[in-house]
């Protein structure tokens, strides 16, 4: 069940990935509800009148700048980080929020997937995401157009320096994902490419996070976040069950997909002329935070499930068929994600593992070495070297601190001189005080 792994040093340069093309509002103002047929097909809102929308989970986005109140979010639970992972030359980071629709169009309409309202604009059709009740982190970090400088242009994502590195040779994209981590995120979703967060999703695996990443929508070739080991890369088909065509008319097929989901003609908030106005679109960008949804529904009604188990769930529970075993394909990876299909079953049933993570190759990034260095530096951090279970890679718990058993051997021979010290005083005492009670005993007598 595990897929292949390719090399991010091929592949990190590829950027532009997983952006949806829009359609001009006035070109859908009498087709709106045509756009609205993912939610239909998914049977999102039967699980809402079930009560499972979400509630409890924390999801975390990572996209460009955002308009939290743009119609459709405004009054969600969109907590949104401030400032962003994006500087400018001078070393002044870029805000999270905007207003423009260039810059804040695409992360707008992904979060909307995830916890969109169901307000719509005047005359429009609503547009509801699929875990409305999730509470939702948002970090913007260096994505592809993801940010606009005062003049109106596409902003270069620099980092500490004017690099476009930080000062540890990580990304943005990484310390965000790291952020999210630390922050409590259960899932961490991601619709953009072209940077390497090999790190940060170490750290999230170490801690029993999911992370959902975008594939491209051209070239069938994934980038990181989405080629990376372990990830949920996500592949995008339309009305017909078909998935996209690449850039040459042909399906976009790949060796990283692990799941498809709705991702083309969706109904989308705001338009070039108007936030009020509404759009169709498409792309693997609004396919994964749609995942992300569905992944916190389940975790909402199985809360003990784990990250490796919640993925287990989804690769046996695709399509229309109910359960069955994993089967893979390069068009949509093990098949369509079905909420309904993981709702009817309890993921605990599956093992405490991650099935698409590569634990046997010492090159995958990130590896089980790295996964089991940050668990390392964790328990030092905590002062504990006790093993605890993982999701991640292998599931199995994890060895203690080998560097932490001299201390802890040390301790033990301590506790017990301690302890026989204290027995000794107290069979001492009762050997007094029984001599004392006979002899005051022959005394009285």
């Amino acid at each position: 069940m595990q897929r292949a792994f390719r090399g991010v040093a091929a592949i990190v340069g590829l950027t532009g990935l997983a952006f949806a093309a829009l359609v001009p509002a006035a070109a859908v103002a009498d087709t709106a509800e045509s756009g609205l047929w993912w939610f239909d097909r998914g049977r999102i809102q039967e699980a809402h009148d079930a009560g499972f929308d979400g509630s409890g989970v924390k999801v975390a986005v990572i996209d460009s700048q955002i308009n939290p109140d743009a119609v459709g979010l405004r009054g969600a639970d969109v907590t949104v980080r401030e400032p962003s992972y994006c500087l400018d030359a001078s070393g002044t980071p870029y805000p999270s929020v905007a207003t423009d629709y260039v810059a804040s169009h695409h992360a707008t309409n992904v979060a909307s997937m995830i916890v969109g309202t169901g307000e719509a604009p005047t005359g429009g059709a609503p547009v509801k995401g699929v875990a409305p009740g999730v509470e939702m982190l948002f970090y913007t970090a260096p994505v592809v157009d993801g940010v606009l400088d005062d003049e109106g242009e596409d902003a270069e994502c620099l980092q500490e320096g004017g690099s476009k590195l930080a000062a540890d040779n990580r990304t943005g994209l990484d310390h965000a994902v790291s952020d999210a981590v630390a922050d409590g995120a259960d899932i961490i979703s991601i619709s953009s490419g072209g940077m390497d967060a090999s790190k940060g999703i170490a750290e999230a695996y170490a801690n029993d996070v999911v992370v959902v990443a975008s594939m491209p929508n051209e070239d069938g070739i994934a980038s990181p976040p989405a080629s990376l080991n372990g990830v949920v890369a996500v592949q995008a088909f339309g009305e017909d069950g078909k998935i996209q065509n690449g850039q040459y008319g042909k399906p976009n097929v790949s060796d990283d997909v692990i799941a498809a989901a709705p991702g083309i003609g969706l109904l989308l908030q705001g338009a070039s002329d108007s936030w009020e106005a509404q759009s169709l679109g498409s792309g693997t960008s609004y396919a994964t935070p749609i995942v992300a949804g569905m992944l916190a529904v389940v975790k909402q009604k199985y809360p003990e499930a784990t990250a490796g188990q919640l993925i287990q769930s989804l690769i046996h529970n695709t399509g229309t068929k109910g359960e069955h075993e994993p089967k893979w394909n390069s068009g949509t990876g093990y098949g369509a994600a079905s909420l309904a299909g993981m709702l009817a079953v309890d993921p605990t049933k599956y093992p405490d593992e991650n099935p698409i993570f590569d634990a046997d190759d010492p090159n995958a990034s990130p590896s089980l070495a790295m996964v089991n260095e940050v668990k390392a530096a964790q328990d030092r951090e905590n002062g504990t070297a006790s093993p605890r279970p993982s999701s991640a890679p292998g599931g199995a718990e994890q060895p203690s601190d080998v560097s932490a058993m001299p201390w802890v051997i040390g301790g033990v021979i301590v506790a017990v001189l301690v302890v026989g010290g204290i027995t000794l005083a107290i069979v001492l005492t009762r050997s007094s005080r029984r001599q004392t009670t006979e002899q005051g005993g022959n005394h009285g007598r």
